[in-house]
């Protein structure tokens, strides 16, 4: 088997083998073995048809795309370890000769990856605060929760829970589409439709029907309607008066599920919300820290990968879809986009992606930072413990093969390490 090895951008490789005719035949002759189990020769048991004889009751081309299905994979494999190539992604084939066999494989290779000045990389720790406003916004919202409604027969005001009917028309006069709702329940003040609608409902009473116009923003969420006039008709159906429980020890009780005094939930409150700000704190200055490491990264990323990185979050796409009860068809049809086009947009995240992952990978080796195996069966133990008991043992399963499970393992431990080392101030 000869074997010829040419460098190509970004980190790919040109493999071109050339079996001898010898290999060939020998892959063709275990091609025809295979084959003639599956066909009846008179004369002949299954599997001991020789090649000959099987040409004349099995297509040629059959014959041949087995010994492929068989010599590629095998001489591939061969060359890979004897060239010693680090090959991250699946080879692109291109026959050039089927006898003897000779292929081309374009193959991505480990990339080349520098790291430089992350050292230098400083991320300002922000001390979150937690006001006195933050802590009775808390108190009044679990108000809210248990609030009555009280029907009232006056006009609504700010701070109001009223249902409406409603419906939106363009300047013509004409209907448009998603701009109508029956029986439809607001807050007036909160502002959960386009703003300066709810002002409109200020001093209507119940029966009372109205109509006016309003231009929504020129950063409207739906594009169609950015800037465009609507008007609106309307009418009140019902108007209730909010009643917000007292913040007395039956209240506390009653979300608590204690008596406990309102000093002490306050406290609570106060600590729960400063935990929760240091954690978001945490998370925010490491990300800062990645989108940093990623710009002091260099490495030329093959298009293969770039290619296998999409494939991946395409996946990842269309499974949010299937969880919202929509294919990928049906999307592409209503925001009237191609798959290709969908796929090029997220080319740019695809490859921030992976220039992230090769950097912490590169910086992991630099700086010898490892996951020890005491740390590694502490982790899992940690994880198997989130699961019910009866899901623990297919877990410890996917440990054992090891995979991308353990590996996901043992880079949250070295990431924590380096976090550790790099934000500790």
């Amino acid at each position: 088997m000869d074997i010829k090895v040419e460098k190509q951008p970004k980190s790919e490789v040109k493999v071109t083998i050339e079996l001898t005719a010898e290999e060939t035949e020998k892959h063709l002759n275990k091609a025809a073995e295979q084959i003639s189990t599956m066909v009846k020769v008179p004369g002949f048991r299954p599997g001991h048809v020789p090649l000959e004889v099987l040409k004349k009751h099995v297509k040629e081309d059959a014959i041949e795309s087995q010994m492929l299905d068989l010599a590629i994979p095998d001489s591939y494999t061969q060359a890979v370890k004897k060239e010693d190539l680090q090959v991250i992604s699946r080879p692109n084939i291109k026959i050039v000769q089927n006898n003897p066999l000779k292929y081309e494989a374009v193959v991505a290779t480990y990339p080349e990856v520098k790291v430089s000045g992350y050292d230098k990389i400083k991320i300002k720790k922000e001390t979150p605060k937690v006001e006195d406003k933050d802590i009775d916004a808390v108190l009044e919202d679990l108000q809210k929760k248990h609030a009555k409604y009280n029907q009232v027969d006056r006009e609504a005001k700010k701070g109001d829970k009223v249902e409406i009917d409603f419906e939106g028309f363009d300047d013509g006069g004409a209907a448009l589409e998603n701009t109508q709702s029956k029986n439809h329940p607001l807050v007036i003040g909160e502002e959960t439709l386009v703003k300066g609608f709810e002002d409109e409902l200020i001093g209507m009473k119940k029966g009372d029907e109205k109509e006016f116009s309003i231009k929504f923003p020129k950063d409207y969420f739906h594009k169609p309607f950015q800037e465009k006039k609507v008007t609106f008709k309307v009418k009140m159906n019902q108007v209730f008066e909010i009643e917000l429980p007292e913040l007395n020890p039956e209240f506390i009780k009653q979300i608590v599920g204690e008596e406990k005094a309102i000093d002490d939930l306050k406290k609570d409150i106060r600590e729960n919300m400063t935990k929760d700000k240091d954690y978001k704190e945490k998370v925010r200055r490491e990300n800062e820290f990645l989108e940093k490491l990623a710009e002091k990264t260099e490495v030329e990323i093959p298009n293969a990968l770039i290619e296998e990185e999409i494939d991946g979050m395409m996946e990842e796409f269309k499974n949010e879809l299937s969880g919202k009860g929509i294919t990928i068809e049906q999307y592409l049809e209503g925001a009237k986009k191609e798959l290709k086009e969908l796929r090029e947009m997220r080319t740019k995240e695809a490859e921030k992606r992976l220039k992230l992952r090769f950097g912490l990978h590169q910086l992991f080796d630099q700086e010898k930072i490892e996951a020890t195996e005491e740390e590694m069966n502490k982790e899992m133990e940690h994880v198997k413990s989130l699961y019910p008991e009866g899901e623990r043992e297919k877990l410890e399963k996917e440990f054992a093969e090891g995979g991308y499970l353990l590996r996901r393992l043992e880079n949250k431990i070295k990431m924590e390490k380096l976090f550790e080392r790099y934000l500790s101030d």
